[in-house]
This record gives C-alpha cells, structure tokens and sequence, in this order.
C-alpha cells in the first residue's frame, strides 16, 4: 500500500513540476499576443470617408481632431519615412522610429526606434517620455519590450537575428501597438521571412506598415509572403522618400490587393471600418523628406 502512494504523489510532483511556471502560479498574469480575446466589431462605412473615387481609387475623408476621439477609435498621422504618430482615446501618443529628422508637433508619451541610426533613431530624449523602446540590442541578448500606458499597450517581436554562438544578437524589432481593439504593427527593418513562430508571437494584427524601399529592407517577394502571413487589414507603405518609388509600389501590388490613395497623411482607425478584405492604403507623409532641426 505503502509504495502504491508513494508512486501517487511521484506521479502528481512530476506533473506539477513540468507545468509552466505561470499555469503553477495563478496569480502569474499571462501577456497574450495582440488580438487575442478581441471582439470583431460590425462592419460599417469603410475609413469613415465622405468621397471615394472608383476610378481613381482615391480616398478623402473627414476632417479629424484627434482629441474628439471616441472610444474603439484610434488617429494614425504618417510625419514622413517611417515615422507614425498613433493616438488613443485617452490621449496616449505612440510615435514610431522618433529621430530627429521626421517629427510631430506633439510631445510623445511612448518612442519607439526599430533600428539604431538615420531616420530610425535618437539620442535626443526627452526625459518627459514615459517609454523608450529601442529595437536592437547590442549584447548577446535578444531585445524585449511590453510596456502598458492606459489604454496602450506595445511590444516587439526582436528580427534579424545573428547568432553568434555565445548568444544571439537582434538588429531590429517589428513594434506592436494595440489599443481600443486595434492591432498596429510597425515592420521596421525587417529582412528575412517570418516564420510561424514569429507569426504567432505578432498576434493578429490590423494595419501593417510596410517598408516599400527593396533596397535596405525585403525584397518584394518576401514582403508578400510576409503579409499574407499576417494577413492585415489593411496595409499602409512606408520607408520611401520620393513618389517615384511608391507609385512602382502601388503598380506591383495591385495585381495582389486593392490599392487606394488618401487624401491627408491622418485618418481615423476603428475596427468596424477597416475594409473587409485587404487593401493597400497609401497616404501622403506630413513631412514628405524634410530634415528637421532636432529638438526636445
């Protein structure tokens, strides 16, 4: 009887013991990947425009101020390259690759910086930002980031990596914001294939800013893979400083997706106006290849 219980309580330690640490700990707060647990809104009138032209599938939509927001509601202003500024209802500010060439008009409450150098970053902070997110890491360690400000939440999913035998390195991140049951993700630099792990750790996502310059960044086959991967929304070009490489852009992938033009680099996000299948969105940058002084 005796080694019948012993063998019991052997089998339930062993049990407990290759659980994950978080299912042994119910207190442990599991951080999901975005999308996860969100609703899908009904659908209704898509980018809330007032004119869409079908021949020249040009977008116009409504005047915005980002601080009449409404709940499920986000504003995403393109400031030029790659640099985004998101805004919440709650008046969070997420701007993506802050430098200090490309920026907005308003003080930043969150920064990220995918890659180190140019356009992408700076050393110039303000010590009035709650969080600065760097994406590259330069120890034998991969760079992590999940940070929550109210109603924003973003972290990063660390790409190419180097393994350099004694640890592996990252020199860039794709950053996700999610807000108001929206998924943003900035690509940033990234050059390789996401693979289905890494498409996992992404979580579903809405809006894909996409690099479109083929030089530095994917080649064009690979950005397709890749957003078929993720499979967003809706798909917004960035990393390009001219119209000529935009417009061979938007050539080559409309026979893949639905391009459309809008008509202000600002435009309001919700769920339930995205498009229903995915469309390319091209907007006009707010600072189309301006070089700004740098300033705090």
């Amino acid at each position: 009887m005796l080694k019948y219980l012993i063998a019991f309580f052997l089998i339930l330690a062993g049990n407990t013991a290759f659980q994950p640490v978080a299912a042994q700990n119910k207190n442990t707060q599991i951080r999901m990947p975005c999308g996860s647990g969100i609703v899908n809104y009904e659908h209704q009138s898509q980018y809330l425009v007032t004119n869409i032209s079908a021949k020249s599938s040009f977008v116009r939509q409504v005047n915005i101020d980002p601080k009449s927001l409404q709940s499920g509601q986000l504003s995403l202003t393109f400031i030029g390259h790659s640099t985004f500024l998101i805004q919440s209802p709650e008046n969070i500010r997420v701007i993506t690759d802050y430098n200090d060439y490309f920026r907005a008009d308003v003080q930043p409450d969150i920064v990220t910086m995918d890659v180190e150098g140019g356009s992408h970053s700076t050393n110039l902070i303000s010590p009035n930002i709650s969080f600065v997110l760097r994406g590259w890491t330069e120890a034998l360690t991969l760079q992590r980031h999940d940070v929550t400000l109210k109603d924003v939440r973003v972290y990063n999913l660390p790409t190419n990596i180097t393994d350099f035998g004694a640890g592996f390195s990252n020199f860039s991140s794709v950053f996700i914001i999610q807000s108001q049951g929206l998924c943003i993700a900035h690509m940033g630099h990234l050059r390789h294939i996401l693979d289905q792990q890494q498409l996992t750790d992404i979580g579903r996502i809405d809006v894909l800013l996409i690099p479109i310059d083929r030089l530095v960044t994917q080649s064009y086959d690979e950005l397709i893979h890749n957003i078929k991967g993720i499979n967003p929304r809706l798909i917004i070009p960035m990393h390009f400083d001219g119209m000529p490489t935009a417009k061979t852009f938007l050539r080559d992938i409309s026979t893949v997706y639905t391009v459309k033009r809008f008509g202000t680099h600002t435009m309001m996000l919700s769920r339930s106006t995205l498009p229903i299948k995915t469309e390319v969105l091209l907007l006009p940058p707010q600072r189309p290849g301006s070089k700004l002084e740098p300033r705090l």
